[in-house]
């Protein structure tokens, strides 16, 4: 069975189509299958025209209704909460990318891949808004977390169930999903697709994202190595401080003692008190860290649902 997960915010021009691209996509297929939207408090008629189509007695549709917006990386949790199928396909709500690839994306999940990601080879937004930040990212991305795709910000990809069962996903973390997996040890494989325009309305991210990019780039590449021992980038730090205020200290004690000459107000016995508390400082640090991340996030704390409406007689086709 199939499960299609698509996060939305203020796309009220866009879910109907997208819904009628994906049904004629998917009946096609010889596959059960249900689309599961998040309405990630949308403030337009978003919601509304998702009811619309349960009103005409659409069976494989779920809405998640959230109580406001979480973002789309609880929206995209949320979702994966929800799926009944053993293979869940994700999409942007914007119409660009072409439920018409998801065929392609499937056929390339084979026994030994995991994860199909769609490549935007031709991408079809702004060169300096989008595509030249994006290329700039994968690039970082490949040098930083060993990720070998041309494209790990793009959203339609298809999934194993096992492979997002467990993810938990904070802030923008929607984007590093293939970083994360990855250092799993989970399997890729990557097909170009096509790309297209906007169905209607405009785009949600700005030059903000940009810098949140490439923060959080830096800040995944810390995660994968020390995310789990927190200890060990502490401690490699405080140690290192501390032998240099031994250093420091052993040689201070020999001018003073063998040589006869005052340290009270040489700037190197004030650098020599500092390194050594800040070393004791980066040890307890990672203690604390240690402690901190066997406090472990779980998923439905990163959202909340107002409702779920759905068929009540719904019966997957």
């Amino acid at each position: 069975m199939i499960s299609v997960v698509i996060p939305v915010y203020n796309e009220e021009g866009n879910v109907i189509p997208l819904h009628t691209e994906l049904k004629e996509v998917l009946s096609s297929l010889s596959q059960k299958y249900e689309i599961i939207f998040i309405d990630d408090g949308s403030t337009d008629d978003t919601l509304a025209n998702l009811l619309s189509l349960l009103e005409e007695s659409e069976k494989n549709l779920r809405i998640i209704q959230l109580r406001k917006r979480f973002e789309k990386s609880a929206a995209l949790v949320a979702g994966f909460s929800s799926t009944k199928g053993d293979i869940i396909i994700t999409l942007d709500g914007d119409g660009q990318d072409d439920p018409k690839n998801i065929p392609l994306l499937l056929e390339n999940l084979t026994e030994d891949i995991d994860v199909v990601c769609g490549w935007r080879d031709n991408r079809k937004d702004s060169f300096f808004l989008k595509k030249l930040p994006s290329w700039i990212y994968n690039k970082l991305n490949r040098a930083f977390n060993k990720v070998n795709l041309h494209d790990s910000d793009c959203m339609l990809r298809v999934y194993r169930k096992e492979a997002i069962a467990e993810i938990v996903l904070l802030g923008g973390d929607h984007r590093y999903i293939p970083a994360i997996l990855f250092n799993k040890g989970f399997k890729f494989a990557e097909v170009k697709v096509n790309h297209r325009k906007r169905y209607s309305g405009k785009s949600k991210y700005g030059i903000k994202r940009i810098f949140t990019g490439f923060s959080d780039l830096i800040t995944f590449r810390f995660l994968f190595s020390y995310g789990h021992r927190p200890m060990r980038l502490f401690s490699g730090i405080g140690i290192l401080s501390i032998l240099l205020a031994l250093a420091s200290g052993t040689y201070l004690l020999v001018v003073k003692y063998a040589f006869g000459e005052d340290i009270g107000t040489r700037p190197l016995l004030f650098l020599t008190m500092l390194l050594g508390v800040a070393g004791f400082q980066f040890l307890f640090t990672g203690f604390l860290a240690e402690l901190i991340v066997r406090q472990k996030t779980t998923a439905s704390s990163l959202y909340s649902i107002k409702k779920v409406h759905e068929n009540k007689r719904r019966k997957v086709e």
